[in-house]
């Protein structure tokens, strides 16, 4: 009889809305409490200081510290709230991966997969033609957490980190490596991200993988890593 594990999923931690929410609280006390002589300092220094100035030392000091300090608490939550939807949601299982971030997911089965390895701050899938089945940033996740999860449920696990490197060369029009059909693909993708339009950027990355071609961007131009389709 087979056994299989429970799922593994990752995700941006609980800990950081208190530390967003301590953080947030922290730096608007201390705002409430600089008000009055930041104000006094200025009004003193330069002629007259800034209507929203004037207006908040109009404000007992005491109010002054409890309503900065509440809003700090309420906007450190709202940037732990926006920082978590934009992180990685990472489910590792027996069968299959499955990634989710800004709005993008992604399910690979667990056959397809023969390579799981870091390249810098993403976290790549392959298959055995060295084809990239998933590249997702993965930075508001543990590292470690990421690499023992891969282990546990078996998955091929590099150490090395972007072992493609070397492979990547920089994308210029007309290369012996490229033809037509591929320049004008990476041509089109140049524009999409010009124009910030990263759906239009993620259809071109799918057309280029079925041309044998792997790109991603580095200082503002696109590199490019050619793979073997056969097989």
């Amino acid at each position: 009889m087979t056994t299989t594990s429970a799922p593994t999923v990752l995700r941006f931690s609980r800990v950081w809305a208190w530390l967003f929410a301590v953080g947030g609280l922290a730096v608007g006390c201390g705002i409430g409490f600089a008000v009055h002589p930041v104000g006094r300092w200025v009004t003193d220094t330069f002629d007259g200081s800034p209507g929203p100035l004037k207006l908040a030392m109009s404000v007992p000091a005491g109010w002054l510290v409890v309503v900065t300090t509440l809003v700090g608490a309420v906007a450190g939550v709202v940037l732990y709230e926006a920082a978590r939807t934009e992180s990685l949601v990472l489910t590792v299982a027996d069968d299959h991966v499955e990634l989710v971030k800004d709005g993008r997911a992604q399910h690979v089965p667990r056959e397809r997969v023969a390579a799981v390895f870091r390249e810098g701050a993403d976290l790549v899938l392959t298959d055995r033609n060295k084809r990239r089945l998933a590249r997702f940033g993965a930075n508001d996740l543990s590292r470690t957490d990421i690499e023992n999860a891969f282990r546990d449920h078996g998955y091929p696990w590099l150490d090395q980190n972007d072992p493609f490197g070397p492979d990547y060369i920089r994308w210029v029009e007309g290369r012996p490596e490229t033809g037509q059909a591929i320049d004008t693909a990476l041509r089109a993708r140049r524009r999409a991200l010009a124009d910030e339009k990263p759906l239009d950027v993620e259809e071109l990355d799918e057309e280029l993988l079925e041309l044998g071609i792997d790109v991603r961007d580095r200082r503002g131009e696109q590199h490019i890593r050619v793979f073997d389709l056969s097989g």
